[in-house]
């Protein structure tokens, strides 16, 4: 029996912080990989019958072999673990190292690994099953840089210690049930944001609110609803909501316009601005709600640059913190400021905005600015 450290220990404690934050999922990876001098890390689903690959969470994985994932490549990475069948057998939270059941040869021969392992210098890979059905198989996975050599025994031991803590974390958040983790990642994303954000349907009935919103609506000021339908109090121009989510809904806001503001004065007479943010556009992060068309913020003025980064969080999920690097980015901090404020080391940071530059599709910090001043909504 393996000795169970302060390090294993420490890392089951972030394995279950992802359980009370689904967001934290990448850095309970990461943490587990660096530990182990792993390369990278997947988890996700591998289907039996060679459908595509679904990956829920990708550590150090350049998005260029993420889409090699598809179902061509499927066959190949159950070739390359024994098949299907095989595959279907390695028990449940035991470590498998791919080199204890694929030859050279196989390695030689195999488009995955020639796709994708070996061009990131991939020498070993062990995977752990954490659950499984009649049509496939939910893992966690990681790659062995050459400069390591193969997995040895005292990875797979600790992985075998931190196996059942992952597997139930996985259960608990439901990361590797498609639509349950969609929901789940969708609400942590949403609960992390300060503003009150509301999801709409064409009809402007509720679809999903966020903590802070469903507070606004209990207390019914200025948002509340009707029979399901949601309302603002105090707007200056009538059914001017309902107006602006049609027109979401129909694809009518103008090109270039990420939203529109709807001024109103609450019960108080301080004013608010409720802003509409279409939500069909395919930039929009996966995940929502099918039905959802719009999502309805509300802020104290117009100007708030809350918006802006909430906005932002909505359409690319950002996690808290990617989230307060694009704050900080676009208020003008440095990264020597931003390393202060949020109290993290230079590469900690850098690795924070790597991952927001790529999940936002830009380069530069000059790009974020701009992506601000697009999502800041006009009257």
């Amino acid at each position: 029996m393996v000795p169970v450290n302060s390090q294993l220990i420490e890392l089951i404690g972030v394995i279950y912080d992802a359980v009370l934050d689904p967001s934290l999922w990448h850095e309970a990876l990461d943490r587990i990989r660096g530990h182990f001098k792993l390369h990278n890390a997947m988890m996700g689903l591998t289907r039996l019958g060679y459908e595509p690959t679904s990956v829920a969470i990708a550590v150090n994985i350049p998005e260029l072999y993420l889409t090699m994932q598809g179902a061509e490549y499927t066959a190949e990475i159950l070739r390359l673990w024994g098949g299907p069948e095989q595959v279907s057998r390695y028990p449940i939270e035991e470590p498998v190292s791919v080199r204890t059941v694929s030859s050279e040869r196989d390695f030689a021969t195999n488009k995955y690994y020639l796709d994708f392992g070996a061009p990131q210098e991939l020498d070993d890979m062990v995977a752990v099953v954490l659950t499984r059905d009649r049509r496939q198989v939910g893992n966690v996975g990681f790659g062995r840089h050459r400069d390591f050599g193969p997995v040895t025994e005292d990875v797979i031991a600790g992985l075998r210690v931190l196996a059942p803590h992952l597997r139930r974390a996985a259960l608990i958040t439901g990361i590797l049930d498609e639509e349950r983790r969609r929901s789940t990642m969708l609400e942590a994303v949403l609960s992390a944001v300060r503003s009150g954000i509301v999801l709409v349907d064409r009809s402007a009935r509720v679809v999903y609110a966020n903590p802070a919103a469903q507070a606004i609506i209990d207390a019914g000021d200025p948002l509340r609803t009707d029979r399901g339908r949601l309302e603002l109090r105090g707007e200056v121009v009538a059914g001017h909501l309902h107006i602006a989510v049609q027109a979401a809904a129909e694809g009518d806001i103008p090109l270039g316009r990420r939203g529109i503001a709807i001024p109103g004065t609450r019960a108080d007479g301080s004013p608010f601005v409720a802003h509409i943010l279409p939500l069909l556009d395919r930039t929009v992060r996966a995940g929502l709600p099918g039905e959802a068309v719009a999502a309805v913020f509300v802020a104290d003025r117009d100007d708030d640059p809350q918006f802006v980064t909430d906005a932002a969080t909505l359409i690319y999920s950002l996690t808290p913190t990617e989230a307060r690097v694009f704050e900080l980015i676009v208020g003008g901090h440095s990264s020597t400021e931003m390393a202060r404020l949020l109290a993290i080391a230079p590469s900690t940071l850098k690795s924070h905005t790597l991952r927001l530059f790529d999940k936002t599709g830009q380069h530069r910090r000059s790009d974020l600015v701009r992506l601000a001043a697009a999502l800041r909504p006009s009257g």
